[in-house]
């Protein structure tokens, strides 16, 4: 008898106990129970110097080739071309050849133009009186399209680790070593100019599997770079028809990730990379200036006040989608620190989709971050789709303080193993060997 009150004095206190600490009364501790306390964090936007009453639009491509290298049309039709379809900023980037003026014949490299008449027939400049009239828009209402100086640098490459100059006399005729992105950042940062990383998911080949985009060891690669030299601005998240760049998004996902906590942003850029008439207005940029002029272009550059677009984005809209008509364009930002929102107004999108840790966590025109922390590193991006493509925005920070984490350190025999192998596979030799097998197999 008295072990059955015992065992009934045991339950009526376990069950005193399993009412009273779900309420709060009393914690493990024995004193009250306490709510996580919510992140503290500051939202950083790269548009937070955007008057969006006064500031206009401008449509830029800055990766652009004619006959001068690869491309297939004459020097002076391409830039008409461009003039024609409405763009009003233009880099003529071509492989190896400085772009210092479209009155300027440019210096052409007979072997690395790949066009071998020129030298026979030099490239024709434009003539002082149609320059002033593209670049004052005399014949388009006074909106004159920008000549930005521009290279697409490492030119004679197989491996396609193309890097984009702009604004210093740099590069010209150098034929670049395989695999070496550094040289030409470095060379390019010390004459004074800026850099974006071309089409990395060509050289990487990232098309054919997602996962290389992904893999930890190709986001550090790029990152070091990206830590190491600040004039080295992003990399091209849409490029031209978007087909071996497809995952180009992916690995901007990781480099963000990887990268801001060191203090930077990584910005994405979008260009036609035009070798022929038909690509052209295939990827492109919206630059927000107050006035369409080089000092601005470079100053949105260096600060992200633009968007990349293009008229296909494949795994986003789908391998047959190509936009047409009017494109997406984001008209009006509002961040809200003190709700932790960020707000866009837009044109000519049915869908906007917010991305973090490369996926998408909320759709519509605002997001409460405080809905979606968990969800949340160190940014958050918006993309906006229509019939006419895709329009996507610069990364904003997510900026709580927190350090980044120590990388893991290769020990002296996994490094010099790492950097020998990487060497002979930079050589010109292996390349060439390595492009006939992938071809045969």
């Amino acid at each position: 008898m008295k072990k059955i009150q015992k065992v009934k004095s045991l339950f009526a206190l376990i069950l005193a106990l399993s009412l009273l600490l779900p309420m709060g009364i009393m914690s493990t501790a024995g004193a009250p129970a306490k709510a996580p306390a919510a992140r503290d964090y500051t939202i950083i936007s790269p548009y937070a110097t955007v008057d969006w009453d006064t500031w206009d639009r401008y449509k830029a491509n800055l990766h652009t080739h004619s006959t001068v290298s690869d491309g297939k049309d004459p020097f002076v039709d391409v830039i008409e071309a461009y003039y024609a379809r409405d763009y009003d900023i233009l880099a003529m980037a071509e492989h190896g050849v400085v772009n210092k003026g479209w009155t300027k014949v440019p210096e052409t490299v007979p072997i690395l133009s790949f066009n071998f008449l020129l030298p026979f027939m030099k490239p024709v400049p434009l003539t002082e009186e149609r320059n002033r009239q593209i670049t004052t828009g005399a014949d388009r209402g006074g909106r004159g399209m920008t000549d930005i100086m521009g290279i697409e640098m490492n030119a004679a490459v197989l491996m396609k680790n193309h890097v984009n100059g702009f604004f210093a006399d740099y590069g010209q005729g150098y034929w670049g070593k395989e695999n070496d992105f550094e040289t030409v950042i470095a060379g390019m940062e010390e004459a004074g100019g800026l850099t974006h990383i071309n089409h990395p998911g060509d050289w990487l080949g990232s098309a054919k599997d997602i996962n290389i985009a992904k893999d930890p060891k190709n986001i550090k690669f790029f990152a070091d770079l990206l830590k190491k030299y600040p004039s080295c601005l992003g990399l091209e998240v849409l490029n031209s028809h978007d087909s071996p760049t497809r995952h180009d998004r992916v690995l901007w996902d990781g480099l963000l990730e990887s990268v801001i906590p060191y203090g930077r942003n990584v910005f994405g850029f979008g260009n036609s990379d035009s070798h022929h008439m038909g690509e052209i207005d295939t990827s492109f940029g919206i630059f927000m200036m107050p006035e369409n002029t080089v000092a601005n272009v470079r100053t949105a550059m260096e600060t992200g006040t633009f968007f990349a677009c293009g008229r296909r984005a494949r795994p986003e809209l789908g391998d047959s989608f190509v936009g047409e008509g009017a494109y997406p364009v984001v008209t009006k930002i509002k961040v809200d620190n003190t709700q932790k929102t960020i707000t866009l107004q837009g044109e000519d999108y049915d869908t906007i989709e917010w991305i973090a840790k490369g996926e998408i966590i909320a759709t519509g025109e605002a997001i409460n971050l405080r809905e979606h922390e968990n969800e949340i590193g160190c940014y958050v991006r918006a993309q906006l789709k229509g019939p006419g493509g895709i329009c996507f925005t610069q990364a904003f920070i997510i900026d709580d303080g927190t350090p980044p984490e120590p990388e893991p350190e290769e020990s002296f025999i996994e490094k010099w193993i790492n950097d020998f192998i990487f060497a002979v596979k930079s050589t010109r030799i292996y390349v060439i060997i390595a492009k006939i097998v992938d071809k045969l197999s």
